[in-house]
């Protein structure tokens, strides 16, 4: 069976047409001697809009990316900001308000200078009087001077014997070993003060005089030197064995702490007494860093009696 080119149709005219020769449009537009088609470049509204939407995008995100950051500026960076490192503090002015002033307390020994009657030079003239022997002791164990009178510590006994100190006669003394020839030593006597610097002081000058005349002898200052550190002083009224008593009293730090091995600091103490005869002191010298001399001080100041 042969097909007509021309016609398109199948002999007899009865059936259905036959497409399968027929030429689609690419076809014919091959056959019409075109060649292959391609895209051209975009036109200008293309780009316009392109341009548009793609800055839309970038505002949108640096609108979102700004608000984003005032949100965090808000929460967690001020949170950091306002907790500032430990060391480091503020340079601004303070304000005083609601704080108490500290005013120094001039009484205060630790900060305030110790008065003018612990001086290293004696507001007198330390005048020695003339020696006599004292009375005889009432008590084994026990040393008199003047109307006074004290027990001896077991640890003490080594027979010193004293017979010049300014203002004081009629003296008695022992003493306990420190090392070497320093001693700690307790001297009793009868306050003698000459007419011509105006008699009997009364207690208080009196005891303030033998002080200050007894811390600076020749055997006490070359220990403690010229310019001591002074502390732990007193000028009291007190009583002895019920009697009206004044006592004076200071630790003398060594200026030089070497001097000795084994102590650095003396107490010293002045205590004058309204005895029967007249007016009867104790003035003594004792390591201050040697709790054993210490006590035995103390002991021997609470055995003080009033004797005649």
């Amino acid at each position: 069976m042969s097909q007509d080119a021309g016609s398109g149709q199948q002999p007899g005219g009865d059936g259905l047409p036959d497409f399968s020769t027929s030429a689609t449009p690419s076809q014919a537009g091959l056959d019409a001697g075109h060649g292959p088609s391609t895209l051209g470049a975009p036109s200008e509204r293309a780009l316009r809009r392109s341009r548009t939407t793609m800055l839309s995008v970038i505002g949108g995100t640096v609108v979102l990316l700004a608000v984003l950051a005032l949100v965090l500026s808000q929460t967690v960076f001020r949170s950091v900001l306002d907790d500032p490192d430990e060391t480091a503090y503020p340079t601004a002015g303070r304000s005083a308000e609601g704080q108490s002033e500290y005013v120094p307390d001039p009484e205060d020994p630790d900060i305030a200078p110790p008065p003018p009657i612990f001086t290293q030079s004696p507001t007198t003239d330390c005048t020695i009087p003339e020696y006599t022997q004292p009375g005889p002791t009432t008590a084994p164990g026990t040393v008199r001077g003047g109307g006074l009178q004290y027990t001896s510590p077991d640890s003490w006994g080594s027979g010193w014997a004293s017979d010049s100190l300014p203002y004081m006669t009629e003296i008695g003394a022992d003493a306990r070993l420190v090392e070497g020839n320093w001693y700690s030593v307790v001297n009793l006597g009868r306050v003698s003060f000459p007419e011509d610097e105006g008699g009997y002081p009364g207690l208080e000058k009196s005891a303030v005089a033998i002080f200050q005349c007894y811390a600076t002898t020749a055997g006490v200052v070359s220990f403690f030197g010229e310019a001591p550190e002074v502390t732990d002083y007193r000028s009291e009224a007190t009583t002895v064995d019920g009697t009206a008593a004044w006592i004076v009293q200071a630790t003398y730090h060594f200026e030089d702490p070497d001097v000795l091995e084994s102590s650095s600091a003396s107490i010293v103490t002045s205590i004058v007494v309204d005895t029967p005869e007249g007016p009867s002191a104790l003035a003594s010298d004792v390591a201050a860093d040697q709790p054993e001399h210490a006590q035995d001080l103390e002991d021997i100041i609470a055995s003080l009696d009033v004797v005649e």
